[in-house]
């Protein structure tokens, strides 16, 4: 896609992805395929994956638009358009309600994430690197994807940057995205990114730590395992985190689950009418 350099096209297959998605989504809940055991059915996506091709070594290259920062910027924003904000006046859709999200786009991996296991492997890799890098370099394709298009989420990566977990990094979630940024969507970790912050970089050396320095960074949502939330209790009672800590988290997740239509009557919602054997133009 990144070769394309074109806007138009990217959101065409950002467009078609989203309509794709939720026919599936909506073909699974019908036939009663809810909950735990259907994963890979919902309409929070884990894409678009919008690292920069730092390394020709690095094994998803192909999954994401270059080494440019300025031509990534732009091409995520095309595809987080084309996989939330699809005119709910398409011919394939009942109604003309567009105020709902087609498909929750994520931004990821945040950041400065582009290693499998050269030079070392991604669970334990720690980017070192200076403020101008950072600005210049690694943020304006984040800051495009939840700024610009605003995607509702963020998936944390599983590297730390100057020795801190990004999972468990305060000065990027609630400092660079809540405070800079003032965006108010939620904050996934990568798959047991969470847990990592003890398990692999050792930042900490608890559950009940890491699940209380991500909680405190501006983390919401364990992807993967649950090592990290179930020890929330424990680093509730200690004190090392409040109920309003929860909460907060709690509001920013429903948040999401609301612009889905996911909370709503399904037949006030537009996207819901849409079937596996639904077209889509480009």
């Amino acid at each position: 896609l990144g070769a394309t350099w074109s806007k138009d096209d990217v959101h065409s297959v950002g467009r078609a992805v989203g309509h794709e998605a939720r026919a599936l989504h909506n073909a699974r809940v019908h036939a009663g395929q809810r909950g735990w055991g259907h994963n890979g059915w919902g309409i929070t996506a884990y894409g678009p994956n919008m690292n920069l091709v730092r390394d020709p070594r690095w094994g998803r290259s192909q999954e994401v638009y270059g080494e440019d920062p300025h031509l990534s910027s732009q091409l995520s924003k095309s595809i987080v358009g084309g996989y939330q904000r699809a005119p709910a006046t398409d011919n394939s859709v009942n109604g003309s309600d567009s105020s709902y999200i087609l498909l929750a786009a994520c931004c990821k991996h945040f950041a400065a994430y582009d290693v499998e296991s050269i030079p070392i492997d991604r669970f334990q890799f720690n980017a070192i690197l200076d403020t101008r890098n950072m600005w210049e370099t690694y943020l304006p394709v984040f800051h495009a994807c939840v700024k610009e298009a605003k995607a509702a989420h963020v998936m944390c990566s599983y590297n730390s940057i100057n020795g801190v977990p990004t999972c468990g990094d305060e000065q990027l979630m609630n400092g660079i995205l809540r405070n800079k940024w003032h965006w108010p969507g939620f904050v996934v970790s990568d798959y047991d990114a969470w847990a990592n912050i003890d398990r692999t970089h050792h930042y900490c050396k608890t559950y009940e730590c890491a699940a209380s320095v991500g909680l405190k960074a501006g983390l919401d949502q364990e992807g993967g395992g649950t090592d990290a939330i179930k020890a929330l209790p424990k680093a509730l009672a200690a004190g090392n985190v409040t109920k309003e800590d929860i909460a907060t988290s709690f509001k920013r997740l429903f948040r999401i689950r609301i612009k889905l239509g996911m909370l709503d009557p399904p037949t006030l919602v537009p996207w819901n009418y849409l079937k596996n054997d639904s077209s889509v133009e480009g």
